[in-house]
């Protein structure tokens, strides 16, 4: 199958417990390969707050999620990972802030 990023930016994006994640905002590729590297997704509410995302009140959180936890696109862009697996891809400050508040 063969998309454009004009095809994906604004597709659902669905982590593997079901949650609705956000939506695909940019795509990034791997400039020696020309190989879609990563996808920024525009996270919802709920879930950057439950993954500790950065967020503001007039700007969402965004998530860099590499395509090796990508299963399927269709439709919609299914991960591989739970929710709370995106925690792995967090800014490492964002990250520590999220373990804390978990504790």
């Amino acid at each position: 199958m063969r998309l454009s990023d004009e095809n994906l930016r604004g597709r659902t994006i669905i982590a593997a417990d079901g949650q609705v994640v956000g939506e695909i905002t940019a795509l990034f590729f791997e400039s020696d390969a020309w190989r879609v590297e990563s996808l920024q997704a525009k996270l919802g509410k709920d879930i950057a707050d439950q993954i500790g995302a950065d967020r503001s009140m007039f700007h969402a959180g965004t998530l860099e999620i590499p395509v090796r936890m990508i299963q399927s696109v269709s439709d919609t862009v299914l991960l591989s990972v739970s929710a709370h697996g995106l925690r792995e891809v967090l800014p490492m400050d964002a990250r520590a802030k999220a373990e804390g508040a978990a504790h």
